[in-house]
C-alpha cells in the first residue's frame, strides 16, 4: 500500500513531493535536486518526522530548509535527514525502517576533503574512459544487474550510484575508509568494496556470476529486442541457451527474430573504423536528397570510445524544416545500396513504420536499461549489412562463417530540427547518467522555451559547469 501510494503521488512542478505514510502521523518530505533559491518553502507540520533527499548533503538540505522557512532551527532538529536509500529500502520492506548510520545525510564539511570534492550532481562528475577502479565498478555492475533481474530497484540504484562515483575518481581506492562520507554509500556497497580491497574478490559477486539464473538472464538480455521480463519468462520455461530458444516453439517478435538470427554479429563490438565506413554510406544517402545537411556521430563514439554496440547518427539542416521526410528517402536508398537486414523479407515495413515498430523498440529494455532518449524526432532503428572487406580490421571477424562477407550492424538514424539539435545531441551522446540533465527540474518548471545553439548554452542555463563529451562516461 505504501509503495503504491508513492507511485500514485507524482512530483509537482517544483520537483517536490510529499507522501503520507502509515502510521498517519508519520510524514516523509522528499527533496529532488537542484535545491534552487527560487523554490517556494516546503510545507511544515508537527507530524514531519523524516526529510529525504537524493544527491544532496545534509548541509545543503538543512541550509535550504532554514533559509526558506520561518520555522526555527530547534523545531527542524526533530526531523531526521536521511538519504533516498532509506526511503527505497523502506518501500521494499513495506514499513518504516530504523534509521541506520548509512541512511543519514552526511555533512560535507565533516566528511573529509575527498568526499567534499565530489559534485552533488552525477552529471557534473567529470568521468573519462580511464577508470582507476575498474575491479570495483565491474563487481558493482554485476550486483546491479542481478538486482535488476530481481526487480529490486532500490538495490539496483544503490549499486549504480556508487559505481558512478568510483568511475569519476582520479585515483584508485585503496582503503574503504577513504570513502567515508561519499554520497549514497550504503553498508552493502561498503562491505563489497572492503572485501575486494582486502581479499581481491567478493564472495557475493562470485556466487552471483556462478548462478545459472544470472548467466541465463545475462545471455538472453543480450539478444536484440529482449528485456528482463521476457528473459525471465524463458528461463522459467527451462530455456538456458540460444540453441534452446532456436529449437523452441516460442513466437518471437520481429526484433527478437533478428536478434537471434544475427546474434554473433550484433553482440560483436563495432569498431570506430567500421562506424566511419557506415558514416560514409549514410552521408552518401543523406547528401543525395538534402545537400548541406549536418551529420553527427553520437553515442559512445562521441564520448571517445573505440568500440560500441551500435552506431548513432544525428541528422539536421541549417534551414529549419528541410529535414522533414528525409528518413524515408535515406532508408530506401540505403536498402538499395548496402542492404538492410532488420528482416529478411519485410525490412521496409519493419524499419520505416516509425509509428509502430520504432515505438515498440522504444518500449523494449534493450540491454536492460530503460532510456529517456526516445523522443519525438523522426528516426529509424536499422540493421545494415557492412561489407566485411570495407570493415576489415573490425573485432570478431572470426565469429562469422567464411562464406559470409558482411557483418550485421545496428545503425540508428535520428532526424532533428536545427532548433532542437543541441538538446538532441546532449541526450543522444550519453552516457546514461549524463542524460539525467534532460530530467533536471529546472528544465520543466518554467512555462517557457529556452533556445540553445550548443550544448554549452544548456549547461549555462542550468547554472552548471560544462562537461565535455569525453568526460561523460559515468
Amino acid at each position: 500500500l505504501w509503495a503504491k501510494r508513492a507511485q500514485q503521488r507524482p512530483t509537482d512542478s517544483r520537483g517536490l513531493a510529499s507522501f503520507p505514510l502509515p502510521p498517519p502521523r508519520d510524514d516523509v518530505y522528499l527533496f529532488f535536486p537542484p535545491l534552487r533559491p527560487s523554490l517556494p518553502p516546503p510545507p511544515h507540520s508537527e507530524s514531519v518526522t523524516h526529510i529525504v533527499s537524493e544527491n544532496n548533503s545534509g548541509d545543503e538540505v538543512l541550509a535550504f530548509v532554514e533559509k526558506q522557512s520561518t520555522v526555527s532551527g530547534e523545531r527542524l532538529s526533530a526531523a531526521a535527514l536521511v538519504d533516498i536509500t532509506w526511503f527505497t529500502d523502506s518501500m521494499g520492506a513495506g514499513r518504516l525502517l530504523e534509521i541506520e548510520t548509512r541512511h543519514r545525510l552526511q555533512s560535507v564539511f565533516s566528511a573529509g576533503a575527498s568526499s567534499a570534492a565530489i559534485p552533488t550532481y552525477a552529471c557534473q562528475r567529470r568521468t573519462t574512459l580511464n577508470n582507476h577502479n575498474k575491479v570495483l565498478t565491474d563487481a558493482l555492475k554485476i550486483l546491479a544487474e542481478n538486482a535488476e533481474y530481481y526487480e529490486s530497484v532500490g538495490r539496483y540504484l544503490a549499486f549504480t550510484r556508487v559505481s558512478s562515483i568510483l568511475k569519476s575518481l582520479p585515483y584508485a581506492v585503496t582503503s574503504v575508509d577513504s570513502l567515508r562520507g561519499f554520497p549514497g554509500l550504503g553498508e552493502h556497497c561498503r562491505k563489497v568494496i572492503e572485501e575486494i580491497l582486502e581479499d581481491g574478490v567478493c564472495q557475493e559477486v562470485e556466487s552471483v556470476t556462478q548462478s545459472q539464473r544470472y548467466q541465463t538472464l545475462t545471455l538472453f538480455t543480450s539478444i536484440f529486442g529482449v528485456g528482463v521480463k521476457t528473459a525471465e519468462k524463458w528461463y522459467k520455461e527451462q530455456h538456458q541457451t540460444l540453441a534452446d530458444l532456436r529449437a523452441s516453439q516460442i513466437r518471437f517478435t520481429k526484433e527478437q527474430q533478428v536478434g537471434l538470427q544475427y546474434y554473433e554479429d550484433l553482440t560483436t563490438p563495432v569498431t570506430r573504423a567500421e562506424a566511419d565506413m557506415i558514416r560514409k554510406t549514410v552521408e552518401e544517402a543523406v547528401y543525395r536528397y538534402l545537400p548541406g545537411a549536418v551529420i553527427t556521430l553520437a553515442g559512445g563514439f562521441r564520448r571517445g570510445k573505440e568500440t560500441g554496440h551500435d552506431v548513432d547518427f544525428l541528422i539536421t539542416h541549417p534551414e529549419e524544416g528541410k529535414e522533414k521526410g528525409l528518413v524515408t528517402k535515406v532508408i530506401q536508398h540505403m536498402a538499395s545500396q548496402v542492404g538492410l537486414r532488420h528482416s529478411d523479407t519485410t525490412h521496409h515495413q519493419a524499419i520505416m513504420s516509425c509509428s509502430s515498430v520504432v515505438r515498440a523498440l522504444a518500449s523494449q529494455k534493450c540491454r536492460k536499461q530503460e532510456t529517456s532518449k526516445f523522443d519525438h524526432f523522426e528516426r529509424c532503428f536499422t540493421i545494415v549489412k557492412l561489407n566485411q572487406e570495407l570493415g576489415a580490421g573490425g573485432q570478431g571477424a572470426g565469429h562469422r562463417p567464411e562464406d559470409k562477407h558482411w557483418k550485421a550492424v545496428r545503425v540508428d538514424l535520428v532526424i532533428v530540427p536545427i532548433s532542437q539539435f543541441a538538446y538532441a545531441l546532449l541526450g543522444w551522446t550519453g552516457s546514461q547518467v549524463s542524460k539525467m540533465l534532460c530530467n533536471f527540474p529546472h528544465l520543466h518548471s518554467q512555462n517557457e522555451y529556452f533556445s540553445a545553439a550548443a550544448e554549452e548554452e544548456i549547461f549555462a542555463h542550468l547554472e552548471l559547469d560544462y562537461i565535455a563529451p569525453w568526460e561523460r562516461n559515468a
